[in-house]
């Protein structure tokens, strides 16, 4: 009955947020137009018309009965439209990392190197752009898992570095082999910060869904790690935070099993 119960919830998560990312796609897009026009305006300020109608623009060139918003509004508008998007596409991802519902998809052999790279393309813009410098540092290296899913997992993990490092910082993607206490050398991914980290009494903590380190400055879900060590789990990994090399930071820790 548990196990019952649990599935059908995932479920529903999974639908919700499915049906959510259409609509969430269009008003976004509408957004980031509306943005862009904000921007360009002089004074900056974008009308945006009546949606019951179609309307005339006038001499002055206000479209009738038309809504004005200022760059700060709209700017406003666009924060929460992605949130929102992300929150959505975090429910998605943490829905299907459920491992009974993996259980019948096949594995493949996974290129971290090339995941690694692949990555700090997408993130480079926005690190760019919070003046971060965002490295690679990678070794030729393979796993056996989902690669969707390990895209996600390091995708969290970049992104919430990216996030919470102030500007002037360092982000650093690696992958390789590593030697442990005991055994055999064993793969391992890794995002390294120099932000605030997490306190060691809250490590266990921000693993949960929806928890945030109280105190804590910016926007998110709470759910980035969450979906992380979900991800891990299903490859039988294991997610460990610790504190970066200089001391501060944040350093999250992905060894895969031989």
């Amino acid at each position: 009955l548990v196990n019952a119960q649990a599935e059908g919830q995932r479920r529903f998560v999974a639908d919700a947020a499915h049906q959510l990312r259409t609509p969430l796609a269009g008003l976004q897009a509408q957004v980031e137009a509306w943005a862009m026009m904000a921007k360009a305006a002089a004074p900056p300020r974008v009308s945006l018309p009546d949606l019951d109608r179609k309307t005339a623009l006038p001499h002055d060139g206000r479209a009738q009965g038309a809504i004005f918003l200022g760059v700060d509004q709209i700017e406003k508008l666009r924060n929460a439209t992605r949130r929102t998007s992300q929150l959505a596409h975090q429910l998605l991802a943490l829905s299907r990392a459920d491992a009974r519902s993996l259980d019948a998809q096949q594995t493949q052999r996974v290129d971290l190197k090339d995941l690694c790279e692949t990555l700090l393309e997408t993130f480079l813009d926005p690190a760019t752009g919070k003046g971060l410098d965002l490295g690679l540092e990678v070794q030729p290296v393979h796993v056996t898992g989902h690669g969707w899913l390990l895209r996600e997992l390091l995708s969290n993990l970049v992104d919430n570095a990216i996030k919470y490092t102030p500007a002037g910082g360092i982000v650093t993607i690696r992958c390789g082999m590593r030697q442990g206490r005991t055994g055999p050398p064993r793969v391992f991914l890794e995002v390294e910060d120099d932000g605030p980290g997490v306190p060691e009494a809250e490590r266990a903590r921000v693993m949960q869904r929806f928890y945030r380190v109280p105190g804590t400055v910016g926007e998110g879900t709470g759910l980035g790690l969450a979906i992380a060590d979900e991800i891990a789990r299903v490859h039988r990994a294991s997610l460990t935070l610790g504190t970066g090399a200089q001391g501060h930071g944040l350093l999250v820790t992905v060894v895969f099993p031989l």
